[in-house]
């Protein structure tokens, strides 16, 4: 069978976030599993760890270990790696949304084959339970040139990897707005196709944040 998604996980010395990421996975129908493969590009001080958990995985798994260079650079050798149609980056300690979820991703990207896709991200509270920000509407950021700052996170975004590839993946120039910068580069090609479902469960921390 062919891969329709390849799911990258990066990770980095944080064994807590990427057992997170893992049973988001573990709960996911068969049948979408069968789909995918999982790419972990991990950049830890004890790449063994990462490896161990990673070998209970539902679905077809890649691992690498990589010198630690940064968020985008793992992303993209990610994207090297990939063997999917579209690719999709679940970082360690991002999770699906729910055991539906990686069906309603597969589903989407079969019936409609989109350039790219997007769904909507919630946020985890530091004291348990989530929030949905203010939806993103493409038609509204377009209207307003994009000009709003606002994309979904890669956490919300599915392209095709032939895509990513030809517009250079994650310019790696760039701390924080990478994701930002792939998102306007393909908006000039084609518009996304929108899931209706929150596709993604985020808990804010790290560089994105404090910046």
């Amino acid at each position: 069978m062919s891969t329709l998604l390849s799911i990258i996980t990066v990770v980095k010395d944080d064994p807590d976030g990427f057992e997170e990421t893992l049973q988001s996975l573990n709960i996911s129908a068969n049948e979408a599993l069968e789909q995918c493969e999982w790419i972990v590009i991990d950049s830890s001080h004890d790449p063994g760890e990462i490896g161990t958990a990673a070998a209970t995985a539902p679905t077809r798994t890649k691992v690498e270990w990589i010198p630690p260079s940064g968020v985008f650079p793992a992303m993209n050798q990610g994207l090297r790696l990939a063997d999917g149609e579209y690719v999709y980056f679940l970082n360690a300690g991002d999770r699906l949304f729910n055991p539906e979820t990686l069906g309603v991703i597969t589903d989407a990207l079969k019936s409609h084959r989109p350039v790219w896709a997007y769904g909507q991200v919630a946020f985890e509270r530091p004291n348990g339970g989530h929030v949905l920000p203010i939806p993103f509407v493409y038609e509204d950021e377009e209207r307003a040139l994009f000009a709003r700052g606002r994309f979904p996170p890669h956490q919300g975004t599915v392209i095709r990897t032939s895509i990513l590839r030809d517009i250079g993946g994650f310019d790696e120039q760039y701390q924080v707005a990478a994701d930002y910068a792939v998102a306007l580069k393909a908006s000039r090609l084609a518009r996304p196709v929108e899931m209706s479902e929150t596709i993604a469960l985020f808990a804010p921390a790290g560089l994105s944040q404090s910046k």
